[in-house]
């Protein structure tokens, strides 16, 4: 049996899409009206006041199913603690050199604590089989967005907040940002920056399967959401 001839087929597509293709490139969108406005409020000029972010990221970030928990620079590794134990999580991840204020090694006692320590080739079985919760701290949150930046690299491997099914990070107030723009104006080029940024809204979900909304497909079910009140005077976490 002879095949089709679909050059003529082939012929019409290419010829409608070259007739619907603008006679000249499209100029580069205008940023100035976003940047002037709410959704780029604090990427021009002096930043916007942490202490008055910190409401607008909770609920922001409740809008994506995360939980948010608010402490004091004192409790927070007992808060850590405590979310841990309320969703049984007994074998937990950190990083081998993270950037967490000291104090949650001590609350953690009587957990398994793995440290990431070795290559993740030597102990991938174990991270995706065995660890019940990840905990990382956060470079920045966005309370435009309800949204999580953090810079993973050999203190706090990206598989560390993206494998184990629940994610706890630690957020300190003083690293909240009104926007995206102005998180990023603030991160200096020369400051140890990685090959990737992580952006983290809520929970891992999809929608693939019959546009039915799922969680924990691809990542963490959960995200848990400390925020440490370090603006306070005196407060050293």
């Amino acid at each position: 049996m002879q095949a089709p001839d679909t050059r003529d087929a082939r012929t019409a597509i290419l010829g409608a899409l070259r007739g619907s293709a603008p006679a000249s490139p499209m100029p580069p969108p205008d940023l100035q009206p976003y940047l002037d406005g709410p959704h780029g409020h604090g990427s021009q000029g002096p930043r916007v006041d942490p202490s008055t972010l910190a409401e607008s990221f909770a609920t922001a970030a409740r809008a994506w199913r995360a939980e948010v928990l608010t402490t004091d620079a004192v409790r927070w590794p007992q808060v850590v603690r405590q979310a841990l134990e309320q969703r049984g999580c007994r074998r937990v991840a950190i990083g081998a050199a993270s950037r967490l204020p000291p104090g949650l090694d001590a609350a953690l006692t009587g957990l398994q604590v793995r440290r990431f320590d070795a290559p993740l080739e030597q102990w991938k079985g174990e991270l995706f089989d065995a660890i019940d919760a990840g905990v990382t701290g956060a470079d920045a949150g966005i309370a435009d967005t309800g949204t999580l930046l953090l810079r993973p690299g050999a203190h706090e491997p990206r598989t560390l907040s993206l494998v184990p099914a629940v994610h706890v990070a630690v957020l300190l107030a003083s690293r909240l940002y009104a926007s995206l723009p102005a998180v990023l104006r603030a991160l200096s080029p020369h400051d140890d920056m990685p090959s990737n940024l992580l952006l983290v809204s809520g929970p891992s979900k999809t929608a693939d399967i019959q546009q039915t909304l799922a969680y924990g497909a691809h990542g963490p079910k959960e995200l848990v959401i400390v925020l440490v009140d370090d603006l306070q005077e005196g407060a050293q976490p």
